[in-house]
């Protein structure tokens, strides 16, 4: 391993006051030496020759001195300091000698304190390519800080340091800071899954390769299982040392990895992919049989016998192992399943709940950047943070009250599965922000327009300004501009990030009613006035996508395609939670209706081409709700479509020459003013022939509905 970390690690004890004498430790049939480094309060203890041998996963662990005074120790002086152990293997081998007071007697706890200590204060890392990796496990959010700020002060840079896990109160103090980006973000992609699974590869203190997840545990998948046994008769001392890993006491502990407790129902080490129990019935009893057999000679049998019969007893185990996975796929580490499965492993998602694998703020396919840290009021940017997010910064800043300030800002990158491009590149990101005079934080969508001249721009802010007027249920939008290096001038658009989720998203959960008292939903039957008020409002949402003719150059009218937003919220009416509005997020594709000729046969082909697209979506929602009608599904539906072209219609009625006459300059051809000409005439005959489009609108529902057109 070269890098940051490495050099940090040899310039910091080059600075450093080597310790006269050395300690030796015993684990697993292996002698290490400790050596130890005091700079100032803090101390450095080093597996000799450590730095030169560094391999992926090599374990970190950090503790306070003074966790290491126990209760009983003399006198009442505050001990400052801290110490940092750097080894091979996994982190008992430092961890447990330095609480027992073996390790040049830093500690002085006590045997049920040491247990305490362990799991509560000893913080683990591990040097994951230049990174430090810090998992949190059960250590408080505020001793993560303290040696993370502590490794900072030393001088490893901010951005060396990663923590690996997603637990709810480090998040929101990371947040709170500005550095979300530092907490190890989702791989949304197989290939991000992969790269997550090959960085997680790792051994303790043989040839065994494991999947090391961020609680610590080390899976052992069946490939890695039979590569290692193929050690029995190529290299039979290599296979000893695996089964001693595998079955031999831990080191002042009565359990073998196999069977020492590690998070959950988990241990050490796992066998991955085979139901919990199998392997206490079926695997590690004949492992246990096989290091009693084995580890002490055989019983005086000569060396080929005792190949011969440890290969034997692998095959069997190995059989044993493969006949219990749950799915034959985790036989293969390269098929999908097995990779999708162990990634859930290796981030821990499979130890909560399971709404909750993913915490709130990685929700929705975004990932943080670095951006910048606030201290009253003043901006210091993180090393990394692009001339895109500073430009977003420059510009929220400017949009601050006079004598506010922000608190924290977090830049994110939206993601998409059927992106191809580096993180940092995409077209979206996403703003969410606190200053001083506002309770809640404020959340803005950034997005890179599809092309890069100013006219353009102005094109997309006319259309949403001008369907703003008239009531379309866009909200304000704010054009950038800056020069992003060698791609020149870049035009955006940043607005509100509207609250709820797409329709084409809505969970079950949001079709039963929910107690406003105790928030507890009823999950026995869908509330059926839920259902009809989604559909009025997706039908208000079609009357839109109508008036707005929203046509991409394949012919998409982009309806119900995750672009809608539905907002919940409680409704006084009805006296619970209900659907209170729809958004319109994207400005993609309006006024696409590529045939601009004010006749009745293109309005009519118009209207069709659209209204067979809204039947197929109220068609489709009917069948995902049974409990009401297709015909109720249908005519609320168009019941919410009438009632919003009227409303819009009223609106351009109200102030029409205003909107007849409304005809901005810009650059570039992009015929604003004969679309929006269009769209006004198209709107006028929609609200005129509501009822001969509601004809149009039911065939096309009933033909789908197996009924005559």
């Amino acid at each position: 391993m070269k890098g940051e970390v490495l050099s940090f690690l040899e310039n910091t004890l080059a600075a450093a006051v080597k310790g006269p004498d050395t300690v030796s430790v015993s684990a697993w049939g292996r002698t290490r030496v400790f050596e130890r480094y005091d700079l100032f309060d803090d101390t450095f203890i080093v597996e000799q020759g450590i730095l030169s041998r560094l391999e992926n996963r090599d374990p970190v662990i950090l503790v306070a001195k003074s966790a290491l005074r126990g209760a009983g120790s003399e006198g009442g002086a505050r001990v400052f300091g801290t110490v940092m152990a750097i080894t091979s293997g996994n982190h008992a081998v430092a961890a447990l000698p330095l609480l027992s007071g073996v390790l040049w007697g830093l500690s002085s706890l006590t045997e049920a304190e040491q247990a305490q200590a362990l799991p509560k204060k000893v913080v683990c890392a591990n040097l994951v390519g230049d990174t430090v990796e810090i998992s949190q496990r059960e250590v408080s959010t505020p001793d993560v800080a303290e040696m993370d700020e502590w490794l900072q002060e030393l001088g490893l840079p901010m951005r060396r340091i990663v923590l690996a896990d997603r637990v709810d109160e480090t998040l929101d103090f990371y947040s709170r800071r500005g550095q979300e980006w530092r907490i190890k973000p989702l791989a949304w992609t197989a290939e991000e899954m992969a790269a997550a699974m090959r960085s997680s590869i790792s051994r303790i203190h043989s040839p065994l390769r494991y999947y090391h997840n961020v609680k610590g545990v080390h899976f052992l998948s069946y490939r890695n299982f039979r590569e290692w046994g193929r050690l029995a008769t190529t290299d039979f001392e290599s296979f000893l040392s695996g089964l001693r890993e595998l079955a031999a006491p831990a080191p002042g502990l009565p359990f073998p990895n196999l069977l020492l407790p590690k998070v959950q129902s988990h241990h050490e080490i796992e066998f991955f992919g085979i139901p919990p129990g199998a392997a206490e019935r079926s695997l590690i009893p004949p492992i246990l049989e096989m290091w009693a057999r084995l580890g002490q000679g055989g019983g005086g049998e000569d060396a080929q016998s005792r190949v011969a019969d440890a290969a034997e007893r692998f095959e069997a185990v190995s059989g044993t192992f493969r006949s219990l996975l749950a799915d034959p796929d985790y036989a293969d580490d390269d098929s999908p399943k097995f990779l999708e499965t162990i990634y859930r492993h290796l981030t821990g998602a499979i130890y909560q709940d399971e709404h909750d694998t993913m915490s709130r703020a990685f929700d929705d396919l975004r990932t943080a950047l670095p951006g910048a840290t606030y201290t009253l009021g003043n901006r210091f940017p993180h090393e990394g943070a692009d001339a895109r997010t500073l430009a977003i910064l420059d510009s929220i800043e400017t949009e601050i009250g006079h004598g506010d300030r922000i608190e924290y800002a977090n830049i994110y990158e939206i993601r998409s599965i059927t992106d191809r491009v580096r993180l940092g590149e995409g077209k979206t990101r996403e703003i969410v922000y606190k200053t001083a005079w506002n309770p809640l934080p404020r959340r803005l969508v950034e997005k890179r327009l599809a092309r890069r001249s100013t006219g353009y721009g102005a094109y997309t802010l006319m259309r949403i300004h001008a369907f703003r007027a008239l009531g379309v249920a866009y909200g304000p939008h704010r054009l950038l501009a800056r020069n992003d290096g060698a791609e020149g001038d870049v035009h955006y658009f940043t607005r509100d990030r509207y609250p709820g989720l797409p329709f084409s998203q809505l969970p079950p959960s949001s079709f039963f009613d929910r107690d406003p008292r105790t928030g507890v939903y009823e999950t026995e039957n869908e509330s059926l006035d839920i259902i009809r008020a989604t559909i009025v409002l997706m039908g208000g949402a079609a009357a839109e996508n109508l008036i707005l003719k929203k046509c991409t150059p394949d012919g998409s009218t982009r309806f119900a395609e995750g672009k809608e937003i539905v907002e919940f919220g409680y409704d006084i009416r009805y006296g619970k939670q209900m659907p209170l509005k729809v958004r319109q997020c994207s400005v993609r594709g309006t006024m696409g209706w590529p045939c601009l000729d004010k006749t009745d046969e293109n309005f009519e082909a118009c209207c069709r081409h659209f209204l067979a697209r809204h039947a197929k979506v109220a068609h489709d929602y009917a069948l995902r709700h049974p409990s009401l009608e297709p015909p109720a599904i249908a005519d609320a539906f168009w019941e919410g479509f009438a009632a919003r072209t009227r409303q819009i219609y009223w609106n351009y009625q109200n102030r029409r020459e205003q909107f007849d006459s409304y005809n901005p300059r810009m650059f570039g051809d992009y015929r604003f003013a004969e679309k929006w000409s269009f769209a006004l005439w198209a709107l006028e005959r929609q609200r005129q022939r509501i009822d001969a489009l509601a004809e149009i609108f039911h065939a096309f529902f009933r033909k789908l509905d197996g009924g005559e057109a």
